[in-house]
């Protein structure tokens, strides 16, 4: 409900008319031992001016940025007003579940649309109305491929992943009876399919694999599929940063059986963390055991078009112990901002938008590898973030670069040991060739390690 000021005549006009000389009166019927007897201990309250100013006052005290150069599961890009606009029209204030279809269309349809974007970038059949997070659809997607796959129980996962995302599995599905969750080693930034061939077993349901993965590399979805596939298992990909899917060819036509991740980039902002958007889509004959909730098209009586909730069991939400997923809401909000984004850029402009992302990061490590102190470490195909490793301190580049409100890359050494010393660097289409500059520029006057001890 909307607040609804009143001046002081309206509000005593109120209590003429229900016979009360003031607002104490209504409280009368509360015994006097039960009620405080005195004003509670606040401040004075405030108008809505001083409180806008004292919100400005705090938000001073955050560090801005000119620039950041810091991707790892949450990237900045650009969202154009009018996604603002149209997520806040009066249509999107619906309920909370759209069980009752008759007065819900609106919020079945945006949920139809979104998941029919999701499934075309994603190369694949059918998508559910959205997760919580990536982390959590990678969840999803493994015990998914356990149901898929009857009897199997193990689940191997590339430790390209996002750590988080690793943590979270670790946690969701790890301590399930009888689960196995196995990790794949790295190799050179990727996973390679003779590693993947050596942890191979009968038991193996599924293997999920970064696409690109938290270093930024691209893996070879079609060679690891194929030894996935001669054993009998599933190919998951998990995406953290989906522009990359308007660059690179589509996860399930590159031989991804089901596709998940997170899609916070298209149209939603950081907000200070959040909230995430989790996607998964899967092949046709795997849409009965999708986890949460899809929506269908269908016709009416009078052959009019319709949206209804469908592949939806009731002991989803009634009895825990069968259900296909405990997840029984969808990040709703963040997927109508999704999907209008998705619809104002349409196909030509997210591959635009991807080609932009790509061509910066590719300027980015070009000019830093112009130092002395970058050295590549990795030779793999990349979409908009890559590691360079950093011969000097890294705690002394940071303080550098933070004193000029840039946020440089990801120091990578507390998440990958043997990456000590090494910056995983982003670049997307907010990045200017000044901006770019001009963290070149600071790296160049720090002095490293190495020119300190010649």
């Amino acid at each position: 409900m909307r607040y609804l000021p009143s001046a002081p005549a309206e509000d005593r006009a109120l209590l003429e008319t229900i016979g009360v000389r003031n607002a104490e009166e209504l409280l009368g019927g509360i015994p006097d031992r039960l009620r405080l007897g005195r004003e509670l201990a606040l401040p004075p309250h405030a108008s809505e001016q001083e409180v806008a100013w004292e919100m400005g006052r705090l938000s001073a005290r955050n560090a801005r940025f000119c620039a950041q150069f810091l991707g790892a599961g949450a990237y900045d890009h650009f969202v154009p007003a009018a996604v603002d606009a149209q997520i806040g029209r009066q249509e999107w204030f619906t309920a909370y579940t759209p069980y009752q279809p008759e007065i819900s269309q609106g919020t079945l349809q945006h949920i139809f649309e979104y998941q029919t974007l999701i499934a075309d970038l994603a190369g694949l059949d059918v998508s559910n109305a959205s997760l919580y997070d990536g982390g959590t659809a990678c969840v999803e997607a493994a015990l998914m491929a356990v149901r898929v796959q009857k009897k199997r129980r193990t689940v191997l996962v590339s430790r390209g992943l996002h750590p988080f995302y690793r943590q979270v599995l670790a946690t969701a599905f790890a301590p399930h009876q009888e689960l196995r969750l196995v990790e794949l080693p790295l190799a050179a930034g990727g996973t390679e399919p003779a590693d993947l061939a050596a942890a191979l077993h009968e038991d193996v349901a599924a293997v999920l694999v970064g696409y690109p993965n938290f270093l930024g590399s691209v893996e070879d979805l079609t060679a690891l599929g194929e030894v996935a596939h001669g054993r009998g298992a599933l190919l998951v990909s998990v995406t953290q940063e989906p522009f990359a899917l308007g660059w690179l060819e589509a996860p399930g036509r590159a031989g991804a059986d089901m596709a998940c991740g997170e899609a916070m980039s298209f149209g939603n902002k950081l907000n200070y963390g959040g909230p995430y958007l989790g996607f998964l889509a899967v092949r046709d004959s795997h849409k009965r055991e999708i986890p949460g909730r899809v929506v269908g098209q269908t016709v009416d009586l009078e052959g009019r078009t319709g949206y209804v909730l469908t592949l939806t069991a009731r002991e989803q939400h009634i009895r825990r112990d069968k259900a296909t997923s405990n997840i029984c809401s969808n990040q709703g909000l963040a997927a109508l901002r999704a999907n209008i984004f998705l619809q104002l850029a349409g196909p030509q402009g997210l591959a635009g938008l991807a080609e932009l992302n790509a061509a910066k990061a590719q300027f980015l490590r070009s000019r830093l590898l112009e130092l002395p102190d970058f050295e590549p470490v990795f030779d793999r195909p990349f979409f908009n973030e890559f590691v360079l490793r950093y011969h000097g301190d890294v705690a002394t580049l940071r303080e550098a670069c933070l004193r000029e409100s840039l946020l440089p890359g990801l120091d990578l050494g507390p998440w990958y040991p043997e990456l000590e010393g090494c910056l995983l660097w982003c670049a997307t289409e907010l990045h200017t060739r000044g901006m770019i500059e001009s963290v070149v520029e600071v790296a160049a006057r720090v002095p490293s390690l190495n020119r300190e001890g010649a």
